[in-house]
Order: structure tokens, then sequence, then C-alpha cells
């Protein structure tokens, strides 16, 4: 019996305890969320937000606003070696000659607008590039060249040289509606979501020059896609105008390819014989990633009738599996061709202007 009662005093503290605890924790609960909501409330200030708007406010003005950006981008893309250079007549001693690019300037123009519901804004820009990559590279004493981009069932015997042109040619127009706003007195952030389409034209001219013929492979490889894009832009303050700001972006698009390929020969008495004449097409999604980091300076002019900034730094563009040009491996098989080698990326220097009236 003595035990039975002490089991159940047992069970009776054991119970209380518990109680207890869950009541500290109950207690410890709203206590933290009355405290989040009062400092929520302090931060509405008299705009009544709780995140109160961060992008710039005129007086008296339109609500819109205008972007130039200089672009000073460079292209480089893997899976384009276009020939194969080995000192003596085997692979154990060789290297792969890539096409080499250069910066190339571009521009990216755009106008946005400032809603008036709940600091929103409206924005769309075009961003153009054009630029090229060669390449090129001749047998010296003892060294042997081997093709890449041409099949080999149709190329008779090494070439003495090699010479490799790309023309690649990017557009893309984007549609954003976010909202900018402050986390602390010098921190803002704007998540947006928009959409994208781009166009992207890429043109590969290899030439192998032989003793007796020169091999022409001639490659297209056009994607056009349209997709969905959301993305962040941070700014950190520092002060005086200064700030640092950080953006980042995923695009997800869906279209095709047009794929196009020529190859021929050519003989010192000038016969020329096509080789293959191949286009196919394909539907299919791709991935670009987005960074940006760089440094603002930014200032109300005018009376605060006009907004004004400038700035300066670094971005990085990745388009996923953009290299689709074909090759055809096989000598015994000629049909046989292999596709997707590799990615597109776009990076350099930005230098923006923002007027806002």
């Amino acid at each position: 019996m003595l035990k039975l009662v002490k089991q159940i005093t047992t069970a009776a503290v054991f119970a209380a305890a518990t109680a207890a605890v869950h009541a500290d924790v109950s207690d410890a609960q709203v206590r933290n969320l009355e405290n989040r909501v009062s400092a929520l409330e302090q931060r509405k200030g008299a705009t009544g937000m709780i995140n109160p708007s961060a992008r710039p406010e005129v007086k008296d003005g339109a609500d819109v606003f205008f972007t130039g950006d200089l672009l000073i981008w460079q292209a480089h893309e893997n899976g384009l070696g276009y020939v194969i250079k080995s000192k003596g007549t085997a692979l154990n001693n060789s290297s792969t000659k890539e096409l080499h690019s250069k910066y190339s300037p571009g521009f990216r123009v755009g106008l946005g607008w400032n809603t008036p519901h709940d600091g929103w804004d409206l924005y769309a820009n075009w961003t153009r590039l054009h630029t090229k990559a060669r390449g090129s590279v001749n047998t010296g004493a003892s060294s042997t060249l081997y093709p890449t981009l041409e099949a080999p069932a149709y190329v008779a015997a090494a070439p003495n040289a090699s010479h490799a042109h790309l023309k690649l040619h990017l557009d893309m127009i984007d549609l954003e509606l976010g909202r900018e706003f402050f986390v602390s007195k010098w921190l803002t952030l704007r998540p947006f979501v928009g959409m994208r389409t781009a166009w992207i034209k890429q043109r590969l001219n290899t030439d192998y020059v032989g003793v007796a013929s020169t091999y022409n492979t001639n490659m297209k490889n056009n994607y056009w896609g349209v997709g969905v894009r959301p993305g962040l832009n941070t700014q950190w303050g520092l002060g005086c105008g200064f700030s640092l700001y950080g953006n980042t972006a995923l695009s997800l698009l869906y279209g095709f390819f047009e794929l196009d390929q020529d190859q021929y020969s050519v003989t010192t008495a000038d016969v020329t014989s096509s080789n293959i004449a191949n286009a196919h097409s394909l539907r299919v999604g791709r991935a670009i990633a987005e960074v940006q980091l760089g440094v603002r300076f930014e200032r109300m002019l005018a009376k605060d009738h006009l907004h004004f900034s400038i700035q300066a730094g670094w971005e990085n563009l990745m388009f996923f599996g953009q290299n689709q040009f074909d090759r055809f491996v096989s000598s015994a098989a000629p049909g046989v061709f292999v596709s997707n080698q590799g990615d597109l990326t776009l990076q350099g220097y930005t230098l923006s202007l923002r007027l806002d009236f």
C-alpha cells in the first residue's frame, strides 16, 4: 500500500512539473510574439507599412525611371575545341586548341514605372551583346593536327593549318514586378518576379588546310526561349550616398534550337565536294543563372525633383546547355554524332546609370 502511495505521489509531482514547464514555454512564446508585434508596430511609422518602401521618391514626379548600361563582357563556351595539336604522330603529347574570345561592348536599356500600389514597381529592359572568338594554329616541326569538328570519314590526310571563327549574338528582354523595402536603416531588399525571352545565335566556321584539299565546316546553333525569372536585388548602405549591391536571378526558359551544319572540301583544282548537309531542330528547356556585384552612388537633385544613381560592377551569366553543335565522331558509322557539348558563360564589367523623374 505504501508503495502504491509513493507511485501516485511521484506521478502527481511529475505531472505538475510538466504542466509548469509547458506553462513557462507557452508564456515565453506569447511574450516573444508580443515583442515581435511591438517591434513591427514601431517600424510602421507614419506610412503604416511594416516594411516601408525604399524606392526613390521624387517630388511632383511622373513616377517613371530610365536606366542605361554599358556592358564590357567576354564570352566563354566549353566544348569548342576545334583541333588537336600533337608533337609527333600520337596523342600522348598533345594539346587541344580552344577559341580565344575578347571583351566586347554591349548595352542594356530599360524603362520603369513606380506604381501607386504598395510601393511596387514595373521594369522592362533589353540586353544586347554581339561578340566574336577566333583561333588559329599551324603545324611545326614534328607535329600533327587532328581535326575535331570535321567528320573523320571525309578527312583524307592530316591538315597543315586550322582556323576557327565563332560569332555570337545575344538579345534578351526582361519584364519584372518588384518591391524594394527597408529591412534596416542600411539594408534594402527588392524581390521580384517576371518573365524573360532570349535569342542566342551562334555561327562557327572552321577550315582545315591540307596539301591537296581544304576542309570546311560551317555550323549554326540558334536558340529562342521564353519563361519565368524570379530574383532578388540587395543594397547595403555605406553612407554619404554610397552603397554595395548584390543581385541574383534564375531564369527557366522553354524554347527550341535550330541547328544546321555543312561540311565540304575544296581541292587545289577548285573542285568542291559536299560531304555533310545536316539540319534539325529540337524543343527543350534551358536555365540561365546570373549574379551581379558592385558599388553604387546616388543623389537627389533639383530640390528632390530628380533622382540620379551611377554604379559599376561585375556581372556573370551562365546559359546551361547552349552548345548544341553536332560532332560526327565515327568513320565506321558516319551517322553517329554527339551534341550538348557544354555551357555558355558571359561575364564582365557593367557601368549603369539611372534617372527617376
